[in-house]
């Protein structure tokens, strides 16, 4: 082809047809140009394309992370729930029963009072967006959802942290409200790891504010990780109408 457009070009010169190779010149500078062209808009398009498809493997990503966190939650909703159900029963008792407990019940307050430390956050990497998040790809992505899930991260590490410290204060009232007045057996009981006397913890003021702490500590998990979950379903929702509108 390079040898085609020099024959052309030397002939025109030999012929001196000076008009006809200027313009034959300029076709020609035309040609390049637009060969340039084509040539980077096929680059940016490719550019283009890898950038979609980047795009969308991360709100694809940022989608399972979102229903990773809703399973996580909910599971410590249920667990925690569970929990305040022994711990309302186990008052509930101190407030009406005998002093001569039925197993079950007496089981009621064993359970209550073993698993009264249990409240700990989510194990969730709020910083393993932060690069993602740091160059914009959010944001350019859509900024409804940058905004959002920016909110959505920064109020669960804020729930996260006062979670943290409820928590070592439970572990400090059980020290000091629980323990005085039961008597662990973890090492020769399969079944009951504690024992109390019912009349002295039923009537002790200590174990009954403590474990109310224990429920309302629970409770405000529960109210909170529950308005979590709307959330990431909300933003589950923004993912898929941006992943149905680009696909």
């Amino acid at each position: 082809m390079i040898k085609f457009f020099r024959h052309i070009r030397q002939r025109l010169l030999t012929e001196n047809k000076f008009s006809k190779y200027l313009l034959y010149a300029i076709g020609e500078i035309f040609l390049v140009v637009v060969g340039i062209l084509i040539a980077l808009q096929i680059n940016n398009w490719n550019e283009l394309r890898k950038t979609h498809l980047q795009d969308l493997e991360f709100l694809n990503n940022l989608k399972v992370e979102l229903s990773i966190d809703i399973a996580a939650l909910t599971a410590k909703i249920t667990e925690y729930q569970g929990i305040n159900s022994n711990i309302r029963n186990t008052v509930a008792l101190f407030d009406t029963a005998d002093y001569e407990l039925t197993p079950d019940e007496h089981q009621v307050i064993v359970s209550a009072l073993s698993q009264f430390q249990i409240f700990t956050p989510i194990n969730k990497n709020i910083n393993r967006n932060d690069l993602i998040i740091a160059q914009g790809t959010i944001d350019r992505i859509d900024k409804e959802l940058n905004r959002k899930f920016l909110t959505y991260l920064e109020e669960t590490q804020s729930i996260n942290a006062a979670i943290t410290k409820l928590g070592e204060t439970l572990q400090q009232l059980e020290i000091l409200r629980i323990h005085p007045y039961v008597d662990y057996d973890i090492v020769h009981s399969l079944e009951d790891q504690l024992d109390f006397d019912f009349k002295e913890i039923s009537n002790n003021r200590g174990v009954r504010n403590a474990l109310q702490k224990s429920f309302g500590y629970r409770k405000y998990y529960i109210e909170n990780m529950s308005d979590k979950i709307k959330e990431a379903e909300k933003l589950i929702a923004l993912i898929n109408h941006k992943l149905g509108r680009e696909d």
